[in-house]
């Protein structure tokens, strides 16, 4: 093996060593997600809350419709149904793998559960 070969390969080894861990997928246990608070974000938010979760969920309320009213929702110790700890994890998670009766909506971009983040934390 030449020098510039092996020296490659242990530049790649301890690469891989110092780098230790991948980091997690978006949502994976134990990955924190920031909450946006630019008027952008939030407006995205609210438009993809009233396309996908309006009929279902009341933004202005906690009354029940289909699902739980979400008024307050990430300033409550708790999610209202999964009784999870209220956090932009908890609700990221519900979104991709729900529970109970609600629909999942894993086919929603990260950007997209970023924005409607965004959203409830303005309730």
């Amino acid at each position: 093996m030449s020098g510039l070969l092996k020296s490659l390969l242990l530049v790649t080894v301890v690469s891989l060593l110092a780098g230790a861990e991948a980091q997690p997928a978006y949502g994976a246990e134990g990955t924190k997600v920031a909450i946006r608070t630019d008027p952008e974000s939030i407006d995205k938010g609210r438009t993809i809350f009233n396309s996908k979760c309006f009929f279902c969920h009341d933004a202005e309320s906690t009354k029940k419709k289909v699902g739980p009213g979400l008024k307050g929702v990430l300033k409550n110790p708790s999610l209202p149904v999964s009784g999870r700890p209220a956090t932009a994890e908890n609700i990221a998670k519900q979104l991709k793998t729900p529970f109970k009766e609600m629909p999942s909506f894993s086919y929603l971009s990260e950007e997209d559960v970023l924005n409607i983040i965004a959203f409830l934390n303005t309730l």
